[in-house]
């Protein structure tokens, strides 16, 4: 989708707001303008020039008027300001709730591959800072730009109404002010599509060394570390630095030019209030005067505060081209129209993938996998475990071959109809913020709270939640709170809730004692009775039981048998189970 076509959809869902606003302002500017002219009108009441000479002659009542009649326009001022100012702010809100909404939705729509090919950084950039750049440029150049233009057409009305000759003077001359900021911006809009990128690529650095803090530590990277970040922020510094210094020559140098236009227009009507009496087409005086001076004012105020904005709309234009880039990647195209539920037979069919290509990870790979069976996953990194997962649950598509689930198709298939089959307990766990209950109770929402606790027995997290402060109620986020092992058993009791069709463990219990190991394993062993089970481990103690191993190398089966059969072939499995024990 275009920017502009994209920008209008989220924009006319706010009509109402808009009319509103302009309305609003309209009334607002209306109001506040007729202050100069009424002001000028009392001055003219006060007296006169006559002959060069100011002969004053107060009219008091006439006066009275004027000022009661500026005063009520000074409130009806200020009420329609405050609607304007509301009417902005709720369609701004609503406009960026929408963009949040579509970039979250986006999120969880576009294919595990287009995931995997972006940062984490520019991934929350996108939804954090790209987002809150859009919010502010929205409102202020909306703001600045609907005021401005109509205060200028409004002024050039009552310009106009005061005196034409010294309106069509002001017309002739504002020109150079719109120059003057052009030329500023121009020069400036580079620099600032350079530090938005910057500033892109320094959150994600920052947000990648947050995530990867133990690591880092581990490796005593953290000076590196820390320089490569002032490396960087330094650069941002630097280009930061450069679009101000343009940018803040913005103001100075459309006032100068503003000021001159308002010293010109001011010794222009002198010399024509001088000459009135003998030129009566010239027809100025002092109130009329003072009134022209302050619409000039009005008229040349907008220049400087539409031009004051370029930085806010430069950044918030990158950062919606951003957004829009982002929005327009493909969904993750799901042809699949059938239904599968319970799944009795998974065949790999001389199935190969690659991530990138002409680089298969698989090759020609062939295996059924029956109902019931426990079947095992290994081989050294790289060859090929967690890929077989991934093709398994339809995060990728074979680049040839097929896999099929019950003799259907994987790619006939439905992926939610699919997926629902399986439950994974996988080497990253994940919670969110919520009680115990909670976030076990994400596998199954309709679960009751004895569902809940009995998963947790089962997968022999009961023991540690009933130490907890508040139990089961007990509040937790992210890595807060809980051991990397407790985390892993909330994850498995999930799956306990679930009680899925097919049981994927990669790496299940890595962060979990040998005894807690042990016990998890008896729990699955119960649970998994005449389901299907696939496991991926580099802890070959914990498949000895399998039906089936299949030991993968370079993408290909090399062996594959039951732990008894391949350890009596003195093979590669062989050689890679005894070398964990020595």
């Amino acid at each position: 989708m275009e920017i502009k076509e994209r920008l209008k959809n989220y924009l006319l869902p706010e009509k109402k707001a808009i009319i509103l606003s302009f309305i609003s302002v309209l009334v607002f500017l209306i109001s506040q303008l007729m202050v100069p002219y009424l002001v000028g009108k009392s001055l003219d009441a006060l007296g006169k020039v006559t002959d060069g000479i100011f002969v004053i002659n107060v009219n008091t009542n006439l006066i009275a008027l004027y000022l009661s009649i500026c005063l009520g326009l000074a409130v009806l001022g200020v009420f329609f300001d405050y609607i304007f100012e509301y009417q902005v702010g709720v369609m701004t809100q609503h406009a960026v709730k929408r963009i949040r909404d579509d970039v979250f939705k986006k999120f969880n729509s576009i294919s595990i591959k287009d995931v995997d090919s972006d940062t984490i950084g520019n991934l929350v950039q996108y939804e954090i800072g790209d987002v809150e750049n859009i919010a502010n440029g929205i409102y202020s150049v909306f703001k600045q730009l609907v005021q401005g233009v109509l205060t200028i057409l409004i002024t050039v009305v009552m310009m106009f109404t005061v005196n034409w000759i010294l309106a069509l003077g002001v017309i002739i001359l504002s020109p150079l002010s719109i120059l003057v900021s052009k030329f500023v911006a121009t020069f400036s809009h580079k620099h600032f599509k350079k530090q938005a990128q910057l500033m892109s690529d320094l959150n994600s650095l920052s947000l990648e060394s947050i995530n990867n803090a133990s690591t880092i530590q581990s490796l005593n990277y953290q000076e590196r570390s820390l320089d490569e970040f002032k490396k960087r922020d330094e650069k941002l510094r630097k280009e930061g630095q450069v679009a101000q210094f343009s940018a803040s020559w913005t103001n100075p140098s459309t006032r100068l030019v503003n000021n001159t236009i308002y010293a010109i227009i001011g010794i222009s009507g002198i010399i024509m209030i001088m000459y009135t009496a003998s030129y009566p087409i010239l027809a100025m005086t002092i109130g009329s005067l003072s009134s022209f001076l302050s619409y000039t004012t009005e008229y040349t105020k907008p220049f400087n505060e539409i031009s004051s904005v370029v930085s806010e709309f430069e950044t918030a234009s990158f950062s919606f081209k951003r957004i829009n880039s982002f929005l327009n990647k493909e969904d993750d195209i799901d042809t699949g129209k059938k239904e599968v539920k319970g799944i009795k037979e998974i065949s790999f069919n001389d199935m190969s993938f690659a991530y990138e290509k002409d680089q298969h990870l698989i090759e020609d790979f062939s295996q059924t996998i029956k109902e019931g069976e426990k079947v095992a996953i290994v081989g050294p990194t790289g060859a090929g475990k967690t890929t077989l997962i991934n093709v398994l649950m339809r995060f990728y598509d074979p680049v040839k071959g097929d896999v099929t689930y019950n003799g259907i198709k994987g790619t006939d298939i439905r992926k939610s109809s699919l997926r629902s089959n399986f439950g994974m307990v996988l080497q990253d766990t994940w919670v969110f913020k919520g009680t115990i209950l909670e976030n076990v109770r994400y596998a199954k929402s309709d679960a009751s709270d004895e569902e809940v606790i009995e998963a947790c027995k089962k997968a022999n997290a009961d023991n540690f939640i009933k130490t907890l402060p508040d139990g089961y109620n007990t509040m937790i986020s992210s890595k807060a709170g809980l051991s990397e092992g407790e985390r892993q058993l909330l994850t498995i009791a999930r799956v306990m809730l679930l009680d899925p069709n097919i049981v994927i463990l990669d790496e299940a219990t890595s962060n979990v004692d040998t005894r807690t190991e042990k016990k998890i394993g008896e729990a699955f062993d119960k649970m998994m009775a005449k389901k299907t089970s696939i496991v991926i481990a580099h802890r070959l103690s914990t498949i000895k039981g399998a039906d089936l191993i299949l030991v993968l190398k370079d993408g290909h089966i090399i062996e594959k048998g039951n732990h008894e059969t391949l350890m009596n072939k003195k093979g590669f499995y062989c050689s890679l189970y005894n070398s964990q024990f020595n």
